[in-house]
This record gives C-alpha cells, sequence and structure tokens, in this order.
C-alpha cells in the first residue's frame, strides 16, 4: 500500500467506514498537471498584457501619427501664406519705387522656386527673407518727416518770390515753428549747416543707395557722420533760406535723381 494514499471516511450511523485509495502515481500527475494549468495561465496572462500594452501603444502612436500629419499639414499652409504675403509686399514695394527690382530689392523671395525645399530649410529661408526685407525697410525712406501738411509737391511751380516759374526738387510741409523733424530711414549724416537756398540742412545717405535732404531747419540736432534711426529726431523746423515761413523741405534722391517722395510718404 505504500504505491498509495488512502482516505477513511466515518460515518455517524456506525456503518463501516469508506475508504478512497489514490494511487501515488495519479497524485503527481494531476499536480503536474495543475502546475502546468497554472504555469500556461500566467503565461497568457503576460502574453495577452503584453499584446494589449502594445496594441493600445500602436493605437495611441497612429493617432499621433495623424496629429502631426494634420499639423504639418496646417504648418506647411501656414508657411505658404508667410511666403506669399512676403511676395506681396516685397512686389508692392517695387511697384510703388520704394525698393529696387536689382541686388537691393530681395529677389529670391518672389523667384522661390516651385518645389518648396525642407520645412526646417523652407522655414530658415523665409525668416531670412523677412529680415532682410525688415531691413530694406530701415533703410528705405517712408513715411512723413514731420506731422504736417504737403503745400508743395515735386515739379514745375509758380515761383513764389517772384515772376515765371522754377522746378521744385521736393515737396514741402507746412508745419509749425519749432516742430520736430524725424528722419525717414537709417542711415548716416552726410552733410549738415547752411545749404544754399535750403537754409539749415541735414542730408542722411543710406544703404539701400537712397539720400534724404531736409531743409529749412530753426536748430539742427545732428552732426555730419553720425548714424541715425528711422524715426529719431535730427533738428526742428523753421524758416532759414529761401522760405515764406515755418515748413520743412524734403527731398529723396537716387543716383543724382530727385523722385517724388509723394511715393514714400504716401501710402493708398
Amino acid at each position: 500500500m505504500k504505491d498509495k494514499i488512502s482516505i477513511v471516511i466515518h460515518t455517524p450511523s456506525g456503518k463501516e467506514p469508506k475508504i478512497i485509495s489514490f494511487k501515488i502515481k495519479h497524485i503527481k500527475i494531476f499536480s503536474a498537471l495543475i502546475l502546468i494549468f497554472f504555469f500556461l495561465s500566467f503565461v497568457s496572462y503576460l502574453f495577452n498584457a503584453f499584446f494589449l500594452q502594445k496594441y493600445f501603444w500602436l493605437r495611441e502612436k497612429e493617432r499621433k501619427i495623424k496629429t502631426i500629419d494634420k499639423l504639418s499639414r496646417k504648418y506647411r499652409e501656414e508657411l505658404n501664406k508667410l511666403r506669399d504675403n512676403l511676395i506681396k509686399l516685397e512686389n508692392y514695394l517695387i511697384e510703388r519705387g520704394v525698393i529696387r527690382k536689382n541686388k537691393d530689392a530681395l529677389g529670391g523671395l518672389s523667384k522661390a522656386k516651385a518645389e518648396e525645399p525642407l520645412d526646417e530649410e523652407y522655414l530658415s529661408f523665409l525668416v531670412s527673407s523677412s529680415e532682410k526685407l525688415f531691413y530694406q525697410l530701415k533703410i528705405t525712406p517712408i513715411g512723413f518727416p514731420v506731422n504736417g501738411k504737403i503745400i508743395s509737391t515735386l515739379g514745375w511751380r509758380k515761383n513764389p518770390f517772384g515772376s515765371g516759374y522754377e522746378y521744385h526738387t521736393g515737396v514741402d510741409i507746412e508745419t509749425p515753428y519749432g516742430a520736430p523733424v524725424y528722419a525717414t530711414a537709417e542711415g548716416i549724416v552726410e552733410y549738415t549747416g547752411w545749404f544754399s537756398d535750403y537754409g539749415k540742412t541735414v542730408i542722411i545717405k543710406h544703404p539701400s543707395g537712397y539720400k534724404t535732404l531736409y531743409g529749412h531747419f530753426s536748430k539742427i540736432k545732428v552732426k555730419a557722420g553720425e548714424k541715425v534711426k528711422a524715426g529719431e529726431i535730427i533738428g526742428y523746423v523753421g524758416s532759414t533760406g529761401r522760405s515764406t515761413g515755418p515748413h520743412l523741405h524734403y527731398e529723396v534722391r537716387l543716383d543724382s535723381k530727385y523722385l517724388d517722395p509723394l511715393k514714400f510718404i504716401v501710402w493708398k
């Protein structure tokens, strides 16, 4: 009986006890099956947990990829809008004669290839182009040098001091005596002092190739050789020189040619 295990069951009625015997070999086999079952169940649980986690990870990755694709398309659309706006602004400035279409203009922006480079390169290109455009605007005379009313423009006009006509080389802006006059662009002061009929005058040379002249000052605030920024006060309105009253005579020159300042100061 050593190869068996017996279980004796006693009954309260006084009947003979029941004996149930199990072979040890069968018990070992059953125990092994139980262990194998639990082991397989545990392995199955691990596999299920792993694949379930992998499934959700893939779903999340797919969702992120879709989100990135959507953002990428939106990003690309915004980049294209930025480029189109810069091109429109550049072309507008060229058409108005504010910037030139040669080497002084941006050039590369409006000539960009239809096939677009990589996003990072494309963004870098647009940033560089916008910086060039911003610098070009800083060194190009734009806007009013003084607050006031334009009383005379470029071209032939009746001589205010006698008979006949004379060629007026800029615009006259009527404004109160002592009003501040602002540089219309960044540049280097080329001349300050008395300048013929212009009286007390300031001439600024700009990196864009333009020169601006401001005449009839009552007082000059800057000196020759000084660097000035756009919007910086360079003097005050007066009536020195050949003048009929307090006003500013303002000129824009390019290569010794007199340009119409209205193209630069009046934006329509």
